[in-house]
C-alpha cells in the first residue's frame, strides 16, 4: 500500500512538473516585419478538381511598423494573378489584376487604422515537434471541437505552418481531421524594401506575364471607396 502511495506521488509530481513547464512558457510574439511565400491548402476541397483550387500560392511584404502591406496571389485555374497594396501610412489601397494578358487597377481610399498581428494569449503549449526538418514549438488554440495548430521555429519562433483542424474525439486518444493548413517558406526577418510597396513594383510583379507597370492614375476608383474585404494570410493571426 505505502509503495502504491510513493508511486502514485511520484507520479503526480511528474505531471505537476511537466504542467508547470508548459505553464511557463513564454508566449511567442507575432514578428511585425517580415517578407515569406505561403502556400495555403484547403482539405475539405476536392483535390482531384480545378475549382475551386484547393492549393494556392500567396507572397507577403509585411511592415506593421510602417503601416503598409503587399499580397501577391498567384494565377490558379479560373483564378486570375492579383497583387493587393495596402497603404495605410497614406491612406489608399490598389489592386492589380491580369485577365487574358489584359492588366488592369482599381484604388481606394483606406479609412481604418492597420490591424495589429496578436497571437491568442490562452495559446497552450503542446510541446516540440519536426515540421518539413525543422525543430519547432507547438502551440495550440483550443475551441473544443475546433483547434489551430501553431508551428513555431525553436530558434526564432519564426512561423513555419498554421493548420486549422476539426476535432472529431479527445478520448481514448485525440483524433482530428485538417481543414486548413498555411506552409511558410522563404521567411525573411525584418522591414521589406520601400519599392515594394510602390505601385510600378506590384503592378510589374513576377506573377504578371506583361511586367510593364502601371501608373496608379490608371486605376479606376472602386465605388463609394468600399475598398477591398481583409486578406487573412496567416489564419486570423495576420491579415491586412
Amino acid at each position: 500500500m505505502g509503495a502504491q502511495c510513493a508511486w502514485r506521488s511520484a507520479i503526480g509530481a511528474f505531471l505537476l512538473l511537466v504542467v508547470a513547464g508548459k505553464a511557463d512558457k513564454s508566449l511567442p510574439t507575432p514578428y511585425r516585419q517580415f517578407s515569406a511565400r505561403i502556400e495555403t491548402t484547403a482539405h475539405q476541397l476536392n483535390a482531384t478538381s480545378e475549382y475551386p483550387p484547393y492549393k494556392r500560392y500567396v507572397t507577403v511584404y509585411y511592415d506593421y511598423e510602417a503601416r503598409r502591406a503587399r499580397i501577391d496571389y498567384d494565377s490558379v485555374p479560373h483564378m486570375p494573378p492579383k497583387s493587393f497594396v495596402r497603404r495605410y501610412d497614406l491612406g489608399f489601397e490598389w489592386m492589380a489584376m491580369e485577365v487574358r494578358a489584359t492588366k488592369e487597377c482599381q484604388k481606394s481610399i483606406v479609412r481604418e487604422a492597420m490591424p495589429m498581428p496578436r497571437y491568442p494569449e490562452h495559446l497552450i503549449y503542446v510541446g516540440q515537434a519536426r515540421v518539413r526538418g525543422t525543430a519547432c514549438e507547438h502551440w495550440r488554440q483550443d475551441h473544443g471541437d475546433e483547434t489551430v495548430e501553431l508551428f513555431l521555429s525553436a530558434d526564432g519562433h519564426v512561423p513555419v505552418r498554421i493548420t486549422t483542424e476539426a476535432v472529431e474525439s479527445h478520448m481514448p486518444t485525440r483524433k482530428a481531421s485538417a481543414l486548413m493548413t498555411y506552409d511558410v517558406y522563404q521567411f525573411e526577418a525584418g522591414p521589406p524594401n520601400e519599392d515594394v510597396f510602390k505601385m510600378a513594383a506590384s503592378s510589374s510583379a513576377s506573377i504578371f506575364s506583361d511586367q510593364s507597370p502601371l501608373a496608379i492614375g490608371e486605376c479606376e476608383r472602386v465605388v463609394q471607396d468600399m475598398g477591398f474585404p481583409y486578406i487573412h494570410f496567416l489564419h486570423t493571426y495576420y491579415y491586412a
